[in-house]
């Protein structure tokens, strides 16, 4: 029986991913979100409290995968700092790629709980970067990486040109292949760090 549970709460998460990343988070509704899951409007209620509540879940789950991902790498001591950095880049790529809606939500409904502070995903959202300044600074150290680049303001550069490439593909995948977008962006990014 939990299984079954546990399918019908992750079929609406679903569901709600692609209703919010449709109509928004505002307009969207719980009825929209039951319909899109094939469950009752009431079933959603047993799961979640509400649409807040479901976008609390799936943005958490997110950055729980990210960090795991992120964790990894920063303490790769195979990898150089230069490495380090492309290797983050990718994951978070590759976490969305199969996933257009998912990248719309991340990107359209995060910044406003980021900006309230009420995101239960906050300290994963924060350690991110400070993992991220964490590897700049260690390119810094060891004269891979300018000295005159502010290692907090580099992170914020990644984050804002991974949301606003991820928010470009998501709405036309075809026109813009994920691939394309990382290439590039890691080209731009490693360019104007490296000393």
């Amino acid at each position: 029986m939990r299984r079954k549970s546990e399918d019908k709460r992750r079929r609406i998460a679903e569901a709600a991913v692609r209703v919010f990343a449709r109509d928004g988070f505002h307009k969207a509704m719980i009825s929209r979100i039951a319909d899109e899951a094939g469950v009752a409007t009431g079933s959603v209620y047993l799961y979640f409290e509400g649409k807040e509540d479901i976008l609390q879940h799936l943005l958490s789950g997110l950055w729980e995968r990210l960090h795991k991902m992120f964790k990894r790498v920063v303490s790769d001591d195979g990898l150089d700092p230069g490495e380090k950095i492309e290797a983050l880049i990718d994951g978070v790529f590759f976490v969305f790629e199969r996933d257009p809606s998912l990248a719309q939500v991340f990107v359209h409904e995060q910044p406003r709980l980021v900006r309230d502070g009420t995101g239960g995903f906050m300290a994963f959202y924060e350690e991110f970067l400070a993992m991220g300044a964490q590897v700049f600074r260690e390119g810094i150290d060891s004269g891979s990486f300018k000295a005159s680049l502010d290692p907090s303001v580099f992170t914020y550069i990644v984050l804002g040109a991974l949301r606003q490439l991820l928010n470009q593909w998501a709405r036309a995948p075809q026109e813009l292949p994920l691939e394309t977008l990382q290439v590039q962006l890691k080209g731009v990014i490693m360019g104007g760090v490296r000393a």
